[in-house]
């Protein structure tokens, strides 16, 4: 499936009073790679909202492995893993510099919703087409 990866810093406003993360900037680390990825798909969501398409989260979970502390630096990976008619699953991980193993995993489900109406509707197929799995061309003899 589909994936990207950010870099990220943890900045002061990032942690509470002893340094460690605070779990809001973990989410929104997410979410830039979250809106990385719909930019690159062409899809950002000024679009999506001027298409009248919002996409809410449904379920948000995370499990801290290790703290990520002030000054930490690392990258963020988000991974498509479920595409189905209206509903999106998103994987991530946040891993620090240096380091071979997450620092922080989990995922979130959002589902895409007429803003109006505020009912489900299908993911856009531009859209879908492109979070679908990347294909490789098979070169044929000639």
């Amino acid at each position: 499936m589909r994936s990207i990866t950010v870099p990220f810093e943890i900045l002061w406003a990032d942690v509470d009073p002893l340094g460690y993360v605070y779990y809001p900037a973990i989410f929104r680390f997410v979410t830039q790679a979250e809106s990385t990825l719909f930019r690159s798909l062409g899809y950002p969501d000024a679009r999506l909202l001027a298409e009248g398409i919002g996409k809410p989260r449904i379920h948000v979970d995370a499990r801290y492995h290790r703290p990520l502390f002030l000054h930490d630096t690392g990258r963020c990976t988000l991974v498509v893993t479920d595409v189905r008619h209206s509903m999106l699953r998103l994987e991530f991980e946040l891993r620090r510099d240096g380091e071979t193993t997450p620092a922080v995993t989990g995922h979130l489900v959002c589902v895409f919703v007429d803003v109006r109406s505020r009912r489900p509707v299908p993911i856009p197929h531009e859209l879908r087409a492109a979070l679908a799995p990347e294909r490789a061309v098979l070169a044929t003899a000639v």
